[in-house]
């Protein structure tokens, strides 16, 4: 390798250090132990605090609702933000293109506690889709969509759908559309070309997008907290007791690094997909 190119890779090396580094420090802290009364921590470096949260069922049940969820809410972005995405790449009119890109972007200029109290506002009992339902008659009563799963979940998939849109997006537009005409006009049916032509062409960009929308799941703190009203506790949460309840910053920190090697082996694996998913449209395509 040359001497420019090794310059180049000098800021990702210094980024990638950063963030090992940071990892290193969470798992050396976490080998420490809490000082009685205090918030502070003292040797000798033990695995007290990982074995301890091993033997929690709760910290586990915890950490294993966290990747469900997670997972399913990567799911469900794909399954709805997959077809908004070829609506806008596929549309003849350039104007509901760019309309429908701006307000993905206007998203983008919100963040996650002013989304989040914007969807207490809206799934209240007497929010504005409580009471658009009840006025259409659909409902007689109130819903329960707020300091719960279901709240945190419509919530948490508004959040990540633009994400996963704007990932996809690209990838179908660079399809050329004369493929799939050629493919119609052959006899297949809109459905088979769908899945048979544009699905498998842009898997790579959806593995990648929903890639994204897991950690962004994955890490979510603020919509759990506020529109889970207690009741709804992902891993990020119980890590945050830790720290500003119990105040034991080494057992915060042996949690934090469980789960951050719990979420990279599983982002190594969306990884691995989004590879042979390459592989594979590079033997289709040859």
């Amino acid at each position: 390798m040359k001497a420019g190119a090794r310059v180049l890779l000098l800021p990702a090396a210094a980024l990638m250090a950063i963030f090992f580094g940071a990892f290193l420090v969470f798992a050396a802290v976490g080998m420490l132990s809490c000082a009685p009364g205090t918030p502070g921590y003292s040797a000798p470096l033990t695995l007290g605090n990982y074995l301890r949260f091993f033997s929690d069922p709760a910290g586990l049940r915890i950490l294993g609702w966290t990747v469900v969820f997670s997972l399913s809410l990567t799911a469900a972005t794909i399954v709805a933000g997959y077809p908004f995405a070829y609506l806008i790449a596929r549309t003849r009119w350039a104007w509901v293109r760019n309309l429908l890109l701006g307000v993905l972007l206007v998203t983008f200029l919100c963040g996650s506690i002013s989304r989040a109290y914007g969807w207490l506002i809206l799934l209240g009992r007497r929010g504005l889709v409580n009471e658009a339902l009840m006025w259409t008659g659909l409902i007689d009563h109130p819903l329960a969509l707020i300091y719960n799963v279901s709240g945190v979940f419509i919530a948490l998939l508004h959040f990540t759908l633009p994400y996963f849109v704007l990932t996809v997006f690209g990838a179908i537009r660079a399809v050329p559309s004369q493929v799939e005409e050629s493919a119609r006009d052959l006899g297949a049916s809109a459905l088979r070309v769908f899945f048979q032509i544009t699905v498998p062409l842009t898997l790579p960009a959806i593995v990648g997008g929903a890639t994204l929308a897991f950690s962004l799941a994955i890490s979510a703190f603020a919509f759990p907290l506020l529109l889970g009203g207690g009741r709804v506790r992902l891993i990020s949460n119980y890590i945050y007791d830790q720290l500003f309840v119990a105040f034991d910053l080494p057992f915060a920190a042996a949690v934090s690094s469980l789960f951050l090697l719990v979420a990279l082996v599983i982002l190594w694996g969306f990884f691995a997909v989004e590879r042979w998913a390459t592989r594979a449209v590079y033997r289709r395509a040859g």
